[in-house]
């Protein structure tokens, strides 16, 4: 008899351990997964992100302080993906991932930078800084761009791209009052001569 109880109470307390678990599972999470995708000329750009909300706070300048960088988003990286060679400003990124990292500023333009590792500025701590060096050593490129402050809020950090002419895409990241954006240059008439080159 006693077996028998010790059973019972060993599979209620296996029952109530997976139902606690499925409970954690099915949560839904603070920041959720998001991706967007888009064709532009002969490129497809992919970005990749967790979506926080504003849920009330001062975002810009008390969540995200300002003259710090900030991986563009939450948990993990922010991850652009090029499937071709493309130009952001005057410099050439290969095809690949890219992980985004921004400098907000109160006043003035912001910076954004692509870390060829895919890696977020968090990973390059040391002793209780980011070691700056080994940062910079992982950057393909870094720009600076304005912002566009407006009157509305958008609760949920989100990024959307614009094909625009599909030769020069947008980006734009928009959360709570500001949208930050970058063109990207597909360069589809230097691919389709690369192209036909081969066919030579």
């Amino acid at each position: 008899m006693k077996k028998l109880i010790l059973l019972f109470v060993f599979c209620l307390m296996i029952v109530e351990v997976s139902a606690q678990t499925a409970r954690e599972y099915l949560s839904p999470v603070a920041s959720p997964q998001a991706s967007v995708t888009q064709n532009v000329g002969m490129t497809k750009i992919s970005i990749s992100y967790s979506s926080p909300g504003v849920k009330g706070r001062k975002v810009f300048g008390d969540l995200v302080p300002y003259d710090k960088l900030w991986r563009a988003g939450a948990n993990s990286p922010t991850i652009i993906e090029f499937s071709t060679d493309i130009k952001i400003g005057n410099e050439m990124l290969r095809a690949g991932k890219y992980a985004i990292a921004m400098v907000p500023r109160k006043n003035g333009n912001w910076t954004i930078d692509f870390n060829k590792e895919g890696k977020y500025p968090f990973a390059y701590r040391k002793d209780g800084k980011i070691d700056m060096d080994a940062y910079n050593a992982d950057l393909a490129q870094s720009i600076v761009t304005e912002v566009v402050v407006w009157d509305s809020s958008i609760e949920r950090l989100t990024y959307f791209i614009d094909a625009n002419d599909n030769k020069i895409a947008n980006v734009n990241m928009l959360w709570d009052n500001i949208i930050v954006s970058f063109e990207v240059d597909t360069m589809p008439k230097e691919f389709l001569k690369k192209f036909a080159e081969t066919l030579e």
